[in-house]
Formats: C-alpha cells, sequence, structure tokens
C-alpha cells in the first residue's frame, strides 16, 4: 500500500522534525500577518498605558 501524500499549502520557511516510534513530526513555523499585526496592537498598547502613567506622575 502507498501511503497518503499530505499536501500543506504554505511555503515551508523552517521546519522542526520530531523522530517518534510511529514516524515523523513535521513542526512547521511560520508568521502570519495577523500575528504581526495582534502584536504590533499588544505592544502599543502597552506601550500607551506605561506612557499614560508615566504622565500622570509628573
Amino acid at each position: 500500500m502507498t501511503e497518503p501524500q499530505v499536501v500543506v499549502p504554505v511555503e515551508i520557511r523552517e521546519v522542526t522534525k520530531i523522530e517518534t516510534e510511529k514516524g515523523t513530526i513535521n513542526v512547521i513555523h511560520e508568521v502570519t500577518l495577523g500575528d504581526l499585526i495582534i502584536s504590533t496592537i499588544l505592544l502599543a498598547s502597552l506601550i500607551f498605558m506605561v506612557l499614560s502613567r508615566v504622565i500622570r506622575r509628573n
């Protein structure tokens, strides 16, 4: 029997291969645009919170 071929519709940038008794696990590392947007919003919120507290003290 032939094993089914898994097709991943993403461009593989970096892959970590983990060998197990039952086979190989491929972990694909990627950062999406949504990840970047959420990270930027969270960082901006944190900076504004810190700045507002510093401004209130003076």
